[in-house]
């Protein structure tokens, strides 16, 4: 780590030394943590003064699970993911590392606080390679034979999006004691992962995975003082101008072809670098959807998805790429990045930030660009690894499950999040206070999707946008002809979900 870095890093611990800084979702205001007293009859005819502190000592907003809550030294077994990219379940033991010991302190203010003992069975759950069938076919396995171990399961997004679909997983939305209102549960689950009125799998605070998978635009600060013309994105992101537009506009005529070759290839300098299967979050970006709800038949493909604003988008993503400046990866990492070789890069936070850290350059961060200025806020798509959670159909008390899992993912909110998020990210990555503030408006606008869930099963129609963008082509054409076969495949899903019912 530099020693500006380190500085940096050093004297903004000592500030929170004093008090915790809190997610988005809570108060700013101190004040605000201790409601003012409510007025109630008491027993005797008299008005008596009741005081309820809504929040814990650091301005957390405290769960709605009772108090008394006990479920007497029950076992929960959860199901979980081995290949999961980052570390998120449970660890052995504290170590001094902070995101480990909020993962072990969370842990057992869950198993003290509800009188439960954790059980965690592991096998692999990504969603590749038919990995994501075989954990699914797995948990069928389990229902089919009546066994009821699990009480809660966990793996990659559309693992468990295709366990759901097969019937395996409860309807959250009748489970008592999960509240889809507290801020540990993204408002936007429910607007879009909803299947009908019923939600059969959600993610927030209780996975790590969602804020590792967040999509971000890194810049090399370093080349951006080589060009006195250019302004950095934080800057047109703090002026609410943070465009595709502007973008496309600091990224032209950047590249040059510094090993001689005369050929585009890894060893030349670029405007823009990312991985072809990245583009789809200037989809998301851009504030479109794949798929949304549908009021008689559960939900629907978007009419985003062949409209005029994802043509038009698709076109001019289409026409950058082919102006030479941008370079398209060959693997996840982005080597051409870290080399010091592009002016800017888009990828899953964890596929790019921990290689910058100990890097020879100093790098800010930046939203996805809007689609243009009219645009309310940045939206966030996050990558397909982020884990998604759900009640085993078959476990033995579904509600003593739910009440888990919302307590699992309140403490969250609570220590993992904040150790993740505000300390690691916002500390160890952040030069200064511009990419804090960068960092909020990226986890602001985290976005899901439903057709991106169920990707394999709708013919991978998150990759046929992107995929069509980077090789130029027409999405008015390329559309068209998906139209047909995309509302067949989303019937065959939605009436496996009514089958379920």
């Amino acid at each position: 780590m530099n020693a500006r870095r380190y500085l940096a890093f050093a004297l903004t611990i000592l500030m929170l030394l004093g008090t915790l800084v809190a997610c988005a979702e809570t108060p700013n205001d101190p004040a605000e943590t201790t409601p003012a007293p409510s007025i109630t009859n008491a027993p005797d005819g008299s008005q008596a003064e009741v005081t309820e502190n809504l929040y814990d000592e650091n301005g957390f907003l405290k769960s709605d699970l009772p108090e008394e809550l006990d479920f007497g030294g029950d076992t929960i077994t959860v199901l979980w993911w081995t290949d999961v990219e980052n570390p998120e379940f449970f660890v052995e033991d504290t170590n001094g590392e902070i995101v480990n010991d909020a993962i072990f302190e969370r842990n057992a203010k869950v198993e003290s606080q509800l009188g439960i003992t954790f059980d965690w069975i592991g096998i692999k759950g990504q969603y590749n390679n038919n990995v994501g069938k075989e954990y699914s076919d797995h948990v069928g396995n389990m229902y089919a034979s009546g066994d009821k171990t699990y009480d809660l399961m966990s793996a990659h997004s559309r693992t468990i999006a295709l366990t759901a679909m097969n019937g395996y997983c409860a309807d959250l939305m009748q489970a008592e004691y999960i509240d889809f209102e507290k801020p540990w549960w993204p408002t936007i689950m429910t607007e879009t992962a909803t299947i009908g009125d019923k939600m059969y799998f959600v993610t927030g605070d209780v996975s790590t995975n969602s804020i590792h998978q967040m999509y971000t635009i890194f810049y090399n600060k370093d080349l951006f003082s080589n060009y006195t013309s250019l302004v950095e994105p934080a800057d047109y992101v703090l002026e609410d101008n943070w465009t595709f537009e502007t973008l496309q506009i600091l990224t032209k005529d950047i590249y040059q072809d510094l090993d001689g070759s005369n050929s585009a290839n890894e060893g030349d300098l670029y405007g823009f670098t990312s991985l072809n299967w990245h583009f789809d979050a200037f989809y998301y970006g851009a504030g479109l959807r794949q798929a949304e709800k549908d009021p008689e038949d559960l939900f629907k493909i978007s009419d985003d998805y062949f409209g005029e604003k994802a043509i038009a988008l698709c076109d001019n993503l289409g026409a950058w790429i082919k102006q030479g400046d941008v370079y398209i990866n060959s693997t996840y990492f982005d080597d051409v990045f870290h080399a010091g070789n592009s002016l800017m890069t888009m990828a899953r936070h964890h596929d790019i930030a921990n290689k910058l850290v100990d890097g020879d350059f100093k790098f800010g961060i930046a939203p996805i660009p809007k689609y243009n200025t009219e645009q309310e806020n940045y939206i966030t798509c996050v990558g397909n690894p982020v884990s998604f959670y759900a009640i085993y159909t078959l476990s033995e008390d579904v509600n003593r499950a739910a009440a888990v899992l919302e307590c699992w993912a309140s403490e969250a909110y609570r220590l993992t999040s904040p150790a993740l998020f505000e300390t690691t990210f916002k500390l160890r990555y952040s030069d200064t206070s511009t990419e804090s503030q960068m960092y909020d408006l990226i986890r602001a606008g985290i976005t899901f999707d439903i057709g991106r869930l169920f990707n394999s099963s709708l013919g991978a129609m998150s990759d046929q946008w992107d995929n069509c963008a980077v090789e130029g082509g027409s999405w008015a054409v390329k559309s068209k002809a998906l139209n047909r076969t995309l509302s067949k495949q989303i019937q065959t899903i939605t009436d496996s979900f009514k089958a379920i019912n």
